[in-house]
């Protein structure tokens, strides 16, 4: 009598890869797939910047006499915001994250960075020259706030050419 039993086995070129290998291999597809995902947020991302509901602005910081710091409209140079020592924890905290990226990747331009809402209302602080942003929706409210303050006075600095009609 004959064994029904037949015994099936892989083929001889993928006995031969080790499990740990194969491990592997999964572990580079996962991370793939994570890279190919966070391209296709950052791309989104970007193209918000499009968007005709996003409105931005640029300030310039600079440190002043006694400790103080001052935010300044860059179009106009006129004065946004001035903090004196012991003031602004939370401001100064984000802009001198901001100062400290910028040191470390060797960027010696002025620091000029840029103030922009998105459609749904948050606030976002942003370094142009090393592309670092800083969403401050997500250190809560109040201390959102602030630089929501701040990025309404630089829109009423800014000179946005006017329609004469709209006067009529």
């Amino acid at each position: 009598m004959m064994d029904a039993t037949a015994v099936i086995s892989p083929p001889k070129l993928l006995r031969l890869i080790h499990p740990l290998v194969w491990v592997m291999v999964l572990m580079f597809v996962v991370w793939g797939a994570g890279a190919f995902l966070t391209d296709q947020n950052r791309a989104a991302f970007h193209s918000a910047g499009s968007d005709p509901s996003v409105v931005s602005e640029r300030i310039v910081v600079r440190d002043l006499p006694n400790g103080a710091v001052g935010i300044f409209h860059a179009e106009s140079g006129t004065t946004i915001a001035r903090y004196e020592s012991g003031q602004g924890a939370f401001v100064r905290t984000i802009f001198r994250s901001l100062v400290r990226d910028r040191r470390v990747r060797g960027v010696s331009a002025a620091p000029v960075f840029i103030l922009y809402t998105l459609g749904d209302g948050d606030i976002t602080v942003e370094d142009p020259s090393t592309n670092s942003r800083i969403q401050l929706e997500a250190f809560g409210e109040p201390n959102a706030e602030h630089f929501r303050q701040m990025f309404d006075l630089a829109i009423n600095l800014s000179s946005f050419p006017r329609d004469p009609t709209l006067g009529k």
